[in-house]
């Protein structure tokens, strides 16, 4: 089941840090239902980002994003996270099951299937383990994008079959909650238009439940001109055209979860990316996405100029965007949004009987 009481509970535990709880609640009683979240990935250790990102824009993130693949075998950086923690700031840990040496096709790659037949479940456990010993929330998002083909966990490489997809999350939460880890947020992340888009690949079909989310993730971003993918095509995408269709299927699909865009950035190429940031900004203090709590900045020039450094314009326009007072969600209160999600759906108690 998902575990959003337990770590109510563990923000008020004195394993965390002392107090936290207490002052974290008190903290989230003043904040206005408008409050947004940042979160920031960058090509470094998480314990950098925060630092670096405070000193690139004047703003500490209320998550970090880190990636990691399972073949590499790697343990999970629990003391990294806890000390994350103690600084206010929540790890998004983007947990993926493949090997990146081998095309997503590559029959020796890892499938659905396979994790569904147990032939992972030693590492599983060990993570889950690992995940436990942190003693504070995490974030885990598992699987992602999993309605593209670019993943082998991508329903398309899984026989066209969602609910592969469904039985291997399900198998994975539950492995990770029985070695003890109630501390885990799970996000079950899609992209924001599927590839290819057919029936079977509409991201509603492969929704685990309830009991298995606790946050919806949407990843997105503005390719524009001439991607790698597409070197002919002018895909500049603003942030409304990118995420309001995507954002009414998340509420669609769980109307009891909140929302995230797990992944974004914007390229140079097409168009103004200054502008495309302010745009952002104000559609996300626009009151038409009250649900979407938390945006997860990709701070890092890959496949094109995402970072928010690309260009002193871009650089202006995202520090005065992470400076505006909506943007100012801690990552104390942040662990505590699934929660009050969790409380808000309640039914009312009905009153002790005379």
């Amino acid at each position: 089941m998902a575990t959003i009481l337990a770590v109510g509970l563990l923000l008020c535990a004195a394993l965390t840090v002392p107090t936290a709880g207490t002052a974290s609640a008190e903290a989230s009683a003043g904040r206005a239902d408008t409050t947004k979240y940042l979160g920031v990935f960058r090509q470094t250790s998480p314990a950098e980002i925060p630092s670096g990102t405070e000193s690139r824009y004047g703003a500490t993130p209320a998550s970090v994003l880190w990636f990691d693949s399972w073949a590499t075998g790697n343990a999970f950086d629990a003391a990294g996270a806890r000390d994350l923690w103690e600084q206010g700031v929540m790890m998004h840990y983007t947990w993926e099951p493949w090997n990146t040496e081998l095309s997503a096709t590559d029959p020796d790659q890892i499938h659905l299937q396979d994790i569904i037949d147990g032939e992972w479940d030693s590492y599983i456990k060990a993570r889950g383990a690992e995940f436990a010993s942190v003693g504070a929330p995490i974030m885990v998002r598992w699987g992602h994008e999993f309605n593209g083909d670019w993943y082998p966990w991508g329903i398309v490489n899984n026989n066209s079959d969602p609910d592969l997809y469904i039985k291997a999350y399900r198998h994975v939460h539950d492995l990770v909650v029985a070695a003890g880890a109630t501390n885990v947020q799970w996000i079950w992340c899609f992209n924001n238009g599927s590839t290819p888009d057919a029936s079977f690949n509409d991201p509603a079909r492969s929704y685990p439940g309830d009991a298995y989310v606790d946050w919806v993730g949407i990843d997105g971003y503005n390719w524009g001109h001439g991607p790698s993918w597409d070197p002919d095509g002018d895909h500049w995408t603003s942030f409304e055209s990118m995420f309001t269709g995507a954002y009414a299927k998340a509420r669609a699909i769980a109307p009891t979860r909140p929302v995230m865009i797990g992944e974004i950035g914007s390229s140079e190429d097409g168009g103004d990316k200054a502008q495309w940031i302010n745009d952002m900004s104000a559609d996300l203090r626009s009151g038409r996405y009250p649900d979407l709590k938390m945006t997860v900045y990709f701070d890092q020039d890959k496949e094109e100029k995402w970072s928010g450094t690309s260009s002193p314009a871009a650089q202006a326009a995202f520090t005065s965007w992470v400076s505006q007072p909506y943007m100012q969600g801690t990552g104390k209160e942040l662990a505590e949004v699934a929660a009050q999600y969790s409380e808000k759906t309640k039914p009312p108690r009905r009153p002790a009987n005379p």
